[in-house]
């Protein structure tokens, strides 16, 4: 069996009559499509009926036909001829753990999935975290949603299907998207100065690629910062006058390797970026957070193979600095950052509240960038 579910399944308690399942999708008009899908993975019915302790989310057959045809996912369940694609599609549909919609909250709960790295085919790259890829479960006013790759958002349509004591169903109106490797993600949503950053400063970054000839460090379960365009925009003078050395450092102190971190685990902690030096995080009364002197306004998003928060500053260490008076652009910024969507408005954050460190807001206005990775 192409499925490396049952090894993620070993946890199961009770055991359910094999086709159980099965027949519970038959019995529910609008969950055919999935039947049939569920039905190409030689053995998935069987194993997830054996299942306890997980939460499916079904999406319903209008869910699937209005997957896009042009990826590989839509490809997939159009012709029905690719059972790996199909697998990691239903797989991602899977959380470890059960989520009734009672515990579901407006705080959103990160889970991981059964999508494992064992998913791979030489279109798409499916995840690559170690023991799942993750999506998000949260109460949005009276609807429960689901959370996915690509900023896609789900929404219960029928809730609390119960199969046995230990699987719990959520019928689902949007099929859940695959996270993107992260150039990928900064290309389209528009942050292409933290892709010139990184291809000037040759960091030679493999964000979790797979196969023994991929060079450079390879990073996985990481969470990243991303500056906006105009972040990097505004310190131009700084960046341009940097030696390679130093960009690298500012760009290294960005990323927290191993290390998965979501939006709700924020708080007054610190935490050892890629550089070496700790990062802190703050949250305010007013529900913002900081990660030292760069205010998280777009969290959460969800990767291939990890998390990527969007800052609206470059992250520093400095914290008692006067301001550069309109810096020139870095020459290998890009040129079209006035036409690029503009940023995102802060999202509120939720956790901890204290004032003890407030964050520093002039830190980026500094004519050397040596002292941002002190």
């Amino acid at each position: 069996m192409r499925l490396s579910v049952s090894s993620l399944l070993l946890m199961a308690g009770s055991c359910l009559a094999q086709g159980d399942l099965a027949a519970l999708l038959a019995s529910q008009d609008d969950l055919s499509t999935l039947l049939e899908l569920v039905s190409l993975v030689d053995g998935l019915a069987e194993t997830l009926s054996a299942a306890s302790n997980i939460t499916i989310v079904a999406p319903t057959n209008q869910a699937f036909a209005n997957v896009p045809r042009d990826i590989p996912e839509g490809q997939a369940i159009e012709l029905r001829n690719d059972s790996v694609a199909i697998g990691a599609l239903l797989a991602n549909h899977v959380f470890q753990g059960v989520y009734p919609s009672s515990v579901i909250t407006d705080t959103p709960t990160f889970a991981q999935t059964l999508l494992d790295d064992s998913y791979i085919t030489a279109i798409q790259p499916f995840s690559n975290f170690a023991g799942g890829a993750y999506n998000g479960l949260v109460k949005n006013g009276d609807d429960v949603c689901i959370l996915s790759g690509e900023q896609t958002i789900s929404t219960v349509t029928q809730a609390d299907i119960k199969l046995g004591d230990g699987i719990t169903i959520h019928k689902i109106d949007t099929v859940l998207s695959f996270g993107a490797p992260f150039q990928l993600f900064t290309f389209r949503a528009g942050y292409r100065a933290m892709n010139a950053a990184l291809e000037t400063a040759q960091l030679n970054f493999a964000f979790g690629e797979t196969g023994a000839d991929v060079p450079g460090l390879n990073i996985s379960d990481y969470t990243i910062f991303v500056p906006t365009d105009e972040a990097f925009e505004s310190i131009g003078s700084v960046l341009e006058s940097a030696d390679l050395e130093t960009l690298q450092s500012v760009l290294r102190y960005h990323i927290i390797p191993n290390n998965v971190i979501f939006s709700p685990s924020l708080g007054n902690v610190t935490v050892a970026s890629l550089q070496g030096p700790d990062l802190t995080f703050t949250v305010l009364p007013d529900g913002s957070a900081w990660v030292n002197n760069a205010r998280i306004i777009f969290p959460n998003t969800i990767l291939y193979n990890g998390i990527a928060h969007v800052i609206d500053r470059l992250v520093t260490s400095c914290h008692d600095i006067s301001k550069l008076a309109n810096p020139p652009a870095a020459s290998w910024l890009p040129e079209t950052l006035t036409a690029l969507p503009s940023s995102p408005p802060p999202q509120p954050l939720t956790g901890s509240l204290s004032l003890e460190h407030l964050p520093c807001r002039a830190c980026l206005s500094r004519v050397s960038l040596s002292s941002m990775i002190s």
